[in-house]
């Protein structure tokens, strides 16, 4: 796991909050740390520190193995994630545990890679079935999970697509990735998006075959995006196969696509593929009234399935 690498540890480390999203709120992590300050006042802890500049990123506590825990491990805390008033708070609190507990570690590293570690743990915990009570899904074979039909398919529109002289390199997000079937062809191009998807299972299914990279998945909804990001954080935006989309639940897809576009550069590159002509036409009007140029592409072939119908654009500059 990068954690261990970073810190070069060999104990189990543990997030104080269950999940990524909870990384948003940080309600354990500030509620223990402040209790750890009250209960080891004066006393000296075992501490490991991640950091970008003067800003905490992260930090571990050592907790030694008791009665109670056979194991020797680390808690992880992490302001990171979190909105700007409660990631100052959690700073305020870090600098203050610091000023009596010099850190055995302190590590400097960008907070890309810090979130990508996150990332990682919550990924492991999740195909390590650690964070669902209940898992009846038994691991399937690759080959009966994966089309590699489909993935050429898509390798083969991103190809035409670069024949036609658009650029998506740099930060890709991939929304709505499912298992991560098209996300093959992505990394087949040597592109290295980051994967949303909020159906756990798909996600559990991805990891465990070894398409998904641990570090670049997160299980989200992605009508909550911007919740997560900063504008200007990706230069491009990709869904495949997304739908099925009806004007009953346009509003669902339309909201996915304002949140992707919300977190894009202008000038980025937004590319959506549906099984339908309708749905194509719902995005694209959405698309087009967000201020994204570009044009609908027919994709059809005799089995008319999959990423038939495509919408490629850019998002204005002005």
């Amino acid at each position: 796991m990068l954690l261990h690498e970073l810190f070069n540890i060999e104990e189990d480390i543990y997030f104080v909050e269950e999940s990524y999203l909870a990384q948003r709120t940080i309600e354990r992590t500030l509620r223990y740390l402040k209790g750890v300050g009250n209960v080891f006042e004066g006393q000296q802890m075992q501490l490991l520190r991640a950091r970008e500049g003067e800003h905490t990123l992260g930090l571990l506590i050592f907790n030694p193995a008791d009665e109670e825990v056979s194991i020797d491990f680390w808690s992880v805390f992490t302001g990171s994630l979190a909105v700007a008033p409660l990631k100052k708070e959690f700073e305020a609190i870090v600098n203050s545990l610091l000023r009596s507990n010099i850190p055995e570690k302190d590590v400097e590293i960008s907070s890309e890679k810090w979130r990508n570690a996150v990332n990682e743990y919550y990924s492991l915990m999740l195909v390590n079935r650690n964070l669902c009570p209940v898992c009846t899904f038994k691991p399937e074979s690759y080959e009966s999970v994966f089309s590699e039909k489909r993935v050429i398919r898509v390798t083969e529109l991103l190809d035409l697509l670069q024949k036609k002289g658009f650029y998506f390199g740099g930060r890709l997000l991939e929304v709505c990735s499912g298992n991560g079937m098209s996300t093959i062809a992505l990394h087949r191009l040597g592109l290295d998006p980051l994967v949303v998807e909020v159906n756990k299972c798909a996600v559990c299914q991805g990891l465990e075959q070894g398409v998904l990279d641990p570090q670049k998945v997160i299980v989200m909804d992605a009508t909550s995006i911007s919740k997560y990001f900063d504008p200007e954080t990706f230069d491009a935006v990709m869904g495949f196969m997304l739908g099925l989309i009806y004007e009953f639940n346009k509003e669902l897809w339309t909201g996915i696509i304002r949140e992707s576009i919300s977190v894009t550069n202008k000038g980025a590159f937004l590319l959506f593929t549906v099984s339908s002509k309708p749905e194509i036409e719902i995005l694209t009007e959405a698309l087009h009234r967000a201020g994204v140029e570009g044009d609908i592409i027919d994709n059809t072939d005799s089995e008319g399935i999959y990423d038939q119908w495509v919408f490629a654009g850019r998002k204005q500059i002005n």
